[in-house]
């Protein structure tokens, strides 16, 4: 592979002992150099590419520590019914299948609460009394189904709530065709066996979901992956030369023998590598079933609940120590949070040296105060996605003012020396694009903002030191990999409030240029364009 040389820059290596350079010289995957504009010529061989970014800014590739990538192109190609009330979902819905067949399963997601408050499956019976249909709640973790879904669901008045779910009911104990939680997983699988069956199908949903990261800056992602299905369409792609992001691949901790299955898949150390096992400890904000310790908001007694009893978490934890194997657990509320640093401190007591597997938390929007230190001494990582900062008056109603405000603990975290990363939890949240998160971090009206040095570090050294890559990524400095991003303005020289006006202007992954919003002229080219 020839070298290629990037020049004139403004190259902010996140590198504490030598934070600027102005050039950075490739050869092959891996960054060879970093220096001053001068010396580049002295470094670079005549076959080079040589490119003159003309003053534009050069950071390490962002890395999305928590997201959903097939998901996200599934995402890409159903109704989207964000911001609609329940009347103008059924609607939506009639004009995308207006020539559905009977019997035709018809699907759309994104949905919210603030928007369409009632949602009941006579709305849906009445529109659709001869197709099932599913529509998702936008964080994933409830679904609004009619009366015939709920038929070959097999659920009925007399079904029992699942472990860690909720089949929601009306005053006469019928199902109002909402699930929750674990009462989900059921339609997930569903999605997903038909991922399973069609590697077409997998072939284009991952395509059209590295072509949104790649426009984004993002390098890396650290994946719920699931089946081993996925991996091998990673795999298939990485052969084709068309995997433009390097992954790491989660599976299913709760679910053995799908987490057994992962190891039918064959993973490298550089592009599909195998991530750590997942498991849920509550649900979230939006449908009110994060596991807080006070009430939610007009609710005295909703506090949430658990999806893993104590009995249960502790054997995970002892699992992962017998295995070395890194765990992350999804818990957003302050009371699953807490349950699980109890946990971890105890499991810490029978099995020493459990910090170093760097358990995760992932998502962690609300901490009790007296926790933070408690997370810091044990270990134990905060992955947040600031992308979940888009919407703080639905917080506020959720949670109350007082909640709201210390939610997201961004600042508190770093100041008690927890490890911090980001990412975007795409499709669970709509807006997956860094600089976007990042600006929403830096510009909340919250004492927990952070700077955007800050931020662009928990989004690339961060997360590259969640998933144990930070002597490969997450900076830019000689024998790390070739994995960059260039931007149209530096993020932490701009006024806070532009950093949204960014442009991704070229990703680089592996020394290969895997986008450009508009071809960036070579040196020579360049040239000849002056006379």
């Amino acid at each position: 592979m020839p070298g290629l040389l990037l020049s004139n820059a403004r190259v902010l290596t996140l590198e504490p002992g030598d934070p600027r350079a102005e050039a950075v010289l490739v050869q092959g995957e891996r960054i060879v150099w970093v220096g001053r504009a001068r010396e580049a010529p002295l470094r670079a061989g005549p076959d080079v590419r040589r490119i003159d970014l003309a003053g534009r800014c050069l950071i390490p590739g962002f890395n999305d520590n928590h997201l959903h990538a097939i998901s996200l192109g599934d995402a890409l190609t159903r109704v989207d019914l964000s911001g609609l009330d329940c009347r103008r979902i059924v609607e939506h819905l009639r004009e995308r299948y207006a020539e559905a067949r009977p019997g035709e399963l018809l699907t759309g997601y994104s949905w919210d609460y603030p928007h369409c408050p009632n949602p009941h499956r006579r709305l849906l019976d009445a529109a659709f009394p001869r197709n099932p249909v599913v529509l998702f709640q936008f964080s994933g973790h409830a679904a609004w189904v009619n009366s015939l879904m709920l038929r070959r669901l097999g659920i009925t008045r007399f079904s029992p709530d699942p472990d860690g779910g909720q089949i929601e009911r009306d005053a006469d104990g019928e199902p109002t065709g909402i699930l929750r939680d674990n009462a989900v997983i059921a339609l997930h699988a569903l999605r997903m066996r038909r991922h399973m069956l069609s590697p077409s199908l997998r072939r284009r949903l991952l395509r059209g979901a590295l072509e949104r990261l790649a426009r984004a800056g993002i390098t890396s992602v650290q994946d719920n992956t699931w089946t081993p299905t996925t991996v091998w369409t990673l795999n298939e792609l990485r052969r084709r030369g068309e995997l433009t992001c390097r992954f790491s691949c989660w599976t299913y901790g709760s679910r053995p023998w799908l987490a057994r299955s992962m190891s039918l898949a064959r993973y490298d150390r550089a592009w599909v590598r195998r991530g750590p096992w997942k498991y849920f400890l509550d649900g979230t904000f939006s449908t009110r079933t994060a596991w807080l310790l006070e009430p939610y908001r007009g609710e005295p007694q909703n506090y949430g609940r658990s999806t893993m009893p104590a009995e249960k978490l502790a054997a995970v934890l002892s699992r992962s120590a017998s295995l070395g194997r890194q765990a992350v657990f999804h818990a957003i509320g302050d009371r699953a949070i807490r349950g699980l640093i109890d946990a971890v401190e105890a499991a810490g007591a029978r099995h020493p040296g459990l910090e170093r597997l760097r358990l995760r938390i992932e998502h962690a929007q609300l901490i009790d105060a007296a926790d933070i230190p408690r997370l810091a001494r044990l270990g134990i990582l905060v992955a947040a996605q600031p992308t979940a900062l888009g919407q703080p008056e639905k917080d506020e109603a959720l949670l109350g003012p007082e909640r709201a405000r210390r939610a997201y603990p961004y600042r508190s975290l770093l100041d008690a020396g927890v490890g911090l990363s980001f990412g975007s939890d795409v499709p669970g949240e709509r807006r997956y694009e860094p600089l976007i998160a990042i600006h929403w971090a830096v510009n909340r009206p919250s004492p927990e903002r952070i700077t955007a040095r800050e931020a662009l570090e928990c989004y690339t050294l961060g997360s590259a030191y969640a998933e144990f890559q930070e002597q490969e990524k997450g900076t830019i400095r000689a024998g790390k990999l070739a994995d960059l991003a260039v931007l149209s303005a530096d993020p932490t020289e701009v006024k806070p409030e532009r950093i949204q006006d960014i442009e991704v202007e070229m990703t680089i992954v592996g020394g290969s240029v895997v986008y450009e919003r508009k071809p960036v002229p070579t040196a020579k080219e360049a040239r000849s364009a002056q006379g």
